[in-house]
Parts: C-alpha cells; structure tokens; sequence
C-alpha cells in the first residue's frame, strides 16, 4: 500500500470513529450519511402543497387587518392548529406590525413562516415638513414654501396675533438688514480705554411670521395634526430663517400611541392576539 492510500484509508477510520461518537450523543435526532448524498424536496411535483405558507405585505392599516382576521379564522378553524391563536407584534416606534398565523406553541412549535406585514409609510407633506425641520433656508426659499403649502398653514406674530398668510410672504421677501456700530475712546496719563459695540438688526422683524402651524396627515391611515412651528431669523450679510417643530418627541410618541390603538381596535380580539414589540422567529 502506497502512502497516499495510507493516508487516506487512515482519514476515514479517524472521521468514522469521530462519527460514531456523536451518534452516541444524539440518540434518534442525527443520521451518518455519505457526502454524496443530496436531499430533493419533491413538495413542486406534488398536486398541493403540504401546508399553507406566504408572507403578505401591504402599507394599508385596514388591508392588513382584513387578511389577519381572515387568515386567523382559518388556522383557528383548522384541525391542526384549532387550539393556537395568531399573534401580531406592533412596533410603534417604527410604525411596523407583523402577524405570524402558525407559531404553534411553546410545547408544539410552529414553522412561523406564514405571516402579514405592515408598514405604515409617511405621507408627501409629512416628509416635506421634516425636511424643512431645523434647515437654514433664504428668504425666497421660504417665501416660495410658505406659497406652495397655503392650504395647509396659519401664521401667528409673536405676540400671538394671526397674520394674513399674502402679508407673512411678503414680509419674508423684504427683510432688510441694517448694522449699527458705536466707538468710544478715553485717554488718561496713565492709560487709556477703548470700546466698540455693534448692532445688527432685522427690519421689518414685527411683521414676520414667529409661529406657523402645519396641518397634515402624518402617516396614512391616522389622523390628520397639527404641528406647531417656530421660525428664527439669522442675521447676516444675507438673511436666513429656520423652522423648528415644537415638541417633535412628543407627537411621534402621540403618533405611535395612536397606530396601535388603530390596530388592536381594527383587530379580532378573539383570533389574533397583539403584542407591542417586535419578534423573530
């Protein structure tokens, strides 16, 4: 016997010893099989298949709540599964739900790959006011905005009077910047002191909109809001102005609150139970 057929007689006693004792191990639940062999899965030359599994996606709140219940109802009915009830996991914090119709149970696990997703996107006004939130824009760029979403707005001075939405447009075009500047100089026999101070200032600033507030409907599906704006004015050569949304936090948190309200209320309490979080099985 050659060296090469030595070396390899020897590598499979050592690989089937080692074989031999995980099978010790593993009792029924592992097979010793030769590399060659392939698993062929025959289920596509079947005439159905061997049980029911998809994932349906959709960005509708009253779709995915229609097909929950439906397909709950069906696996609820089902002799296989009549004991187990469906289960939706919200994720509020990023307007996401998810329900798995065949998780089985913790004793009688289930494949968990037949599901319902939903992912409730944002709006075109909404992602146009958070691309506005905290940028530094011109007074045309403004002006032009504040045009262009009319439908939408109501403009307040500072003092909280209203102010005409054509007068606000107009202030904003005509901003002028004036700067002021004063010295002064003293002379002593054993010193002296120096002083400058200057004034930059906005005119006009008392018809310029402060706050303005945006009605949209943020997400599809939920109601429409209100968000309260304040606009800051940048002094400089050229003048700039910068929108702020008014306690952001707070309506996200609203936001998320509300979407699950919607879905624990759009949902069949007695077919798909809802969780708040997220879960992968």
């Amino acid at each position: 016997m050659d060296k090469q057929a030595l070396e390899y007689a020897i590598g499979h006693l050592t690989a089937g010893t080692a074989a031999e004792r995980v099978l010790e191990h593993t009792a029924d639940t592992a097979i010793a099989l030769p590399l060659s062999v392939k698993v062929e899965d025959l289920e596509p030359y079947l005439p159905l298949r061997r049980r029911f599994r998809g994932a349906m996606r959709t960005s509708q709140i009253e779709e995915f709540a229609e097909y929950s219940n439906l397909a709950a109802g069906e696996v609820h009915s089902s002799e296989e599964y009549e004991a187990d009830g469906a289960a939706c996991f919200v994720d509020p914090d990023n307007m996401t739900a998810r329900t798995f119709f065949n998780l089985g149970t913790l004793h009688e696990p289930g494949h968990g790959d037949h599901t319902a997703n939903l992912t409730l996107p944002k709006t075109a006004a909404f992602e146009e006011l958070l691309s506005k939130n905290g940028k530094a824009m011109d007074q045309k760029e403004l002006a032009e905005w504040l045009e262009d979403r009319s439908p939408q707005l109501k403009v307040t001075a500072e003092n909280g009077e209203p102010l005409s939405l054509p007068g606000a447009v107009a202030a904003v075009r005509r901003i002028t910047i004036s700067a002021n500047s004063e010295s002064t100089n003293e002379e002593r026999t054993f010193g002296g002191r120096r002083s400058a101070m200057s004034e930059v200032e906005a005119q006009n600033k008392d018809t310029l909109p402060a706050f303005i507030e945006y009605t949209c409907e943020p997400y599809h599906g939920l109601d429409e809001r209100t968000f309260r704006l304040r606009v800051s004015l940048i002094t400089g050569e050229t003048p700039r102005l910068i929108m702020r949304i008014v306690r952001l936090e707070h309506h996200q948190e609203e936001m998320a609150k509300e979407f699950r309200e919607h879905l624990v209320h759009a949902l069949d309490g007695d077919l798909v139970q809802t969780f708040v979080g997220s879960f992968q099985p």
